[in-house]
């Protein structure tokens, strides 16, 4: 039997709790003995005018004033109690718990645009932020305004990341620094610190997965996962021994409708799923008091998953209380908010009773399916939900697809009949496009502006339900030569898959719909040829070589690295993503000496790291550039064998390899240049210098002679070069006493003499001063008379 029960959770101290009003934390009640029969707990609260506690412990503050929540197991009624105090709603304590939500709501280090709220989420106050450097995290855009159509931007600005190159490992720290005010009230001030991570490794896809769900009974609402045998969209497979690979642990217990993407920076893949049961709740009820949540996993693999919100805490409430159900939700990447958009359908009410539906004027009907949307950049924090798809009558199930400039969706009339003047066909799929991903639509009609609104293509495309739509990867067989193939997909109680091409669907328009160019595009009674440029129904041996886990689900394009694992996988043995070989090569230019390593991954992917070279007591390490090389120049010493090792990266995904290099000869450096630019060093007067100058010269000649003794020939280069800039840097002395820095004319910048213009010394302003060129021209005159002397007297001997 249970003895005792202590209270704790964050902000409890010395077993207080004071909170403000409007803010909520989640206490929890620890029972001892730890072998107690039952550990469970009904939490009361003495006065919920003040503060209110749920049944999982969470306690929020009402209106200012005291309570006590209490604890109390459920075999022995031992009691715990915890004084709560709720302070008034102030200016600042509003802006202060709106700083504190939005920062942490924040994910670091930083893989994916961070959602910088301009709005607090608790109480609507306005926040700005900062950033300290805009090159990696974007701050508030202060001049932002609001869009004439579509959803103005949550973030305004803030938050767009740009990630280092994969290699370049993650970003320093940045200081985000937020500033929140409250209905224009005092002003409020924190700062985070957030590292920005690298880009990750991408390699071609060269397969493709699926999850699906099997059918409406029990057991049949899980995740199954299919991929195929190889880089041919017509070979699934389904994996884990054809057993589920994700179940529902909370809420209704069931997922049905799985939507998958690959996130945005490529990271991951994101799985979204109705959180939806019918074989224990049945239709009806589903449609009135179904779940607001969605069921919300991410992973690297296909195979692993865990919650975006942490497992164990169930699905993600991003509905409205008075939303009767969140059915099929899928996202998509929207460019213009820099955010993915999360679409779903709901029957509405007029309140959170749910008791009177928003009825259909149009039709009569009590109540019927509308498509909403929120914003997100994380899967775990969503925007409140606002209409995407309106018209009066029942729309479900709409996909996504952007080719060109156009957003083109697919969606079902759900109703059984027409659906305005225009969809006449009920229970099928229609086709719209526009440039505004989330612009409302209230009409379907071919008339409606594209470039504003979503315009109608085409009714009755695809058959019945849960379109799905995904990319033929560019080495497909099925694939065009110009890389353009598409498979439309739909749910007729079970998959069937249409071929089509990005072009083909461009040119789709009310006057011009695709089953006006192909009659037989959606004729199920005749299929066509799999081939490249094929259009219309295409059927691969058992289950159309689709999963045979047949009901609504996503399809998504994956590399070789994730399609074993999903091969690989099972529940009692589970795989994860194994480093791919690498293969290294080397090539040697004698004539330079440079010796060049170039890196290539098994799965032709991106790379990182180094490559090490070395022989004998000499090494040298590179790291690789963008394509995968490195290249070094030899030492003259180094000769014989050289060996080239690639090290691999930290992260892991590829394994090391090596090469050797042999036959190379010892090098001879070439001091030619180095000695002449020393000589032309060593012909020039200190003095008749600036200190400054002549201080860069010294460092630079006693560099230069240095390198005499270098065995690589860049090393002799470099030094030769900065020599030569130096001399050309110095300044002419000023040549009175006292004369300043100043412009003086051609005196103060003298051409310094170079190698081979010996000239250069007699021309005005040149190195050596006037007087000194005079000195010369007597002494030359001395010596000449000397030679002169010699020469006569040596004559005369001869002749006598």
């Amino acid at each position: 039997m249970p003895t005792a029960v202590a209270i704790s959770g964050t902000g409890v101290v010395n077993n207080k709790l004071t909170l403000i009003e409007k803010d909520s934390t989640k206490l929890t009640a620890t029972v001892t003995p730890d072998d107690a029969v039952s550990k469970n707990v009904t939490w009361s609260s003495s006065d919920e005018s003040v503060a209110k506690v749920a049944a999982d412990g969470t306690v929020t503050g009402v209106k200012a004033g005291t309570a006590t929540i209490t604890a109390t197991t459920e075999l022995g009624g031992v009691k715990a109690e915890l004084p709560v105090t709720v302070e008034p709603m102030n200016a600042q304590n509003a802006a202060a718990a709106d700083l504190d939500a939005a920062i942490a709501a924040l994910k670091v280090p930083a893989a994916e645009n961070l959602p910088l709220v301009a709005k607090g989420t608790k109480n609507g106050s306005a926040i700005t932020w900062k950033s300290s450097d805009e090159k990696l995290i974007t701050s508030t855009n202060e001049k932002y305004e609001n869009k004439t159509t579509g959803a103005d931007d949550p973030y305004r600005g803030a938050g767009i990341i740009n990630r280092p190159a994969y290699g370049d490992g993650d970003s320093k720290p940045v200081t985000l620094t937020a500033t929140a005010s409250y209905n224009g009230g005092e002003k409020v001030t924190k700062t985070i610190e957030v590292t920005v991570k690298e880009k990750t490794r991408i390699a071609p896809d060269t397969g493709y997965a699926a999850v699906t769900f099997e059918s409406d009974s029990n057991g049949g609402e899980k995740a199954w996962v299919a991929s195929t045998e190889k880089n041919d969209f017509f070979t699934f497979k389904t994996r884990n021994n054809g057993q589920a690979v994700l179940t529902n642990d909370a809420d209704t217990g069931g997922l049905r409708d799985m939507f998958v993407l690959r996130s945005h920076e490529g990271d991951k893949y994101y799985l979204i799923a109705t959180d939806l049961k019918v074989s224990s709740m049945g239709w009806s009820q589903n449609q009135v008091n179904g779940s607001r949540k969605v069921e919300v996993y991410e992973s690297t693999d296909m195979m692993n998953w865990t919650r975006t919100n942490g497992d164990g805490n169930g699905g993600i409430t991003i509905n409205t209380p008075n939303a009767g159900m969140t059915w099929a939700p899928e996202a998509y990447w929207d460019d213009d908010l820099n955010a993915y958009v999360v679409f779903f359908s709901s029957r509405m009410f007029t309140d959170d009773t749910r008791t009177t539906p928003v009825k259909n004027d149009k039709t009569g009907n009590s109540s019927y399916a509308q498509v909403r949307y929120a914003i997100t950049r994380d899967f775990v924090n969503f925007t409140e939900p606002q209409m995407w798809q309106d018209t009066g009558y029942s729309r479900i199930d709409s996909t996504v697809r952007k080719i060109g400039g156009y957003y083109y969706r697919f969606t079902k009339n759900e109703q059984g009949g027409a659906a305005g003047d225009y969809i006449t066909t009920g229970k099928s799929i229609f086709l719209e496009r526009s440039k505004v991903l989330t612009a409302p639509t209230t009409e379907a009609s071919p008339g409606q502006d594209p470039n504003t609104g979503w315009q109608l293509l085409e009714q009755a495309l695809l058959p019945f339900e849960g379109p799905e739509t995904i990319k033929l990867n560019k080495d497909d067989e099925l694939n065009t030569k110009d890389d353009d193939g598409y498979i439309l997909l739909s749910d007729n109680f079970a998959y069937r898959a249409f071929m089509t091409t990005g072009a083909e669907l461009s040119k789709t328009t009310w006057d011009n719909p695709m089953t006006k160019r192909y009659p037989d595009f959606n004729n199920e009674k005749k299929p066509v040829k799999a081939e490249p440029g094929a259009q219309g129904y295409i059927t691969q041996g058992a289950n159309g070589g689709l999963p045979d886990k047949v009901r609504h689900g996503a399809f998504v394009n994956v590399p070789e690295s994730v399609l074993k694992v999903t091969k690989s996988w099972t529940a009692a043995n589970p795989t994860h993503i194994e480093a791919v070989d690498s293969t290294t090569k080397a090539v040697y230019n004698a004539g330079t000496r440079e010796l060049t390593a170039t890196v290539t991954a098994a799965d032709k992917g991106t790379l990182a790291g180094s490559v090490k070279f070395s022989a004998g007591d000499w090494s040298k390490t590179v790291k690789l550039d963008a394509e995968g090389k490195a290249t070094v120049t030899l030492p003259a010493s180094v000769s014989g064998t050289v060996a080239v090792a690639y090290d691999g990266y930290t992260d892991g995904l590829v394994n090391p390899s090596d090469t050797t290099v042999d036959g190379i000869e010892q090098g001879k450096v070439d001091l030619a240049e180095l000695n002449k630019q020393i000589a032309a060093a060593e012909a020039l007067k200190e003095s008749d210098y600036t200190a400054d100058s002549w201080a860069k010269l010294a460092a630079a000649l006693k560099t230069a002679k240095a390198a005499l003794a270098a065995e690589n020939q860049g090393e002799v280069d470099t030094a030769a070069a900065d020599l030569k800039t130096a001399i050309e840097a110095l300044q002419k002395a000023p040549t009175n006493p006292g004369e300043g820095d100043g412009d003086k004319g051609d005196g103060n910048k003298p051409t310094t003499p170079t190698t081979g213009d010996k000239t250069n010394v007699n021309k005005p302003g040149s190195a050596l001063s006037n007087t000194g060129t005079a000195v010369l021209g007597l002494g030359g005159a001395v010596v000449a008379l000397a030679i002169a002397g010699i020469s006569l007297t040596l004559w005369r001997k001869r002749r006598a």
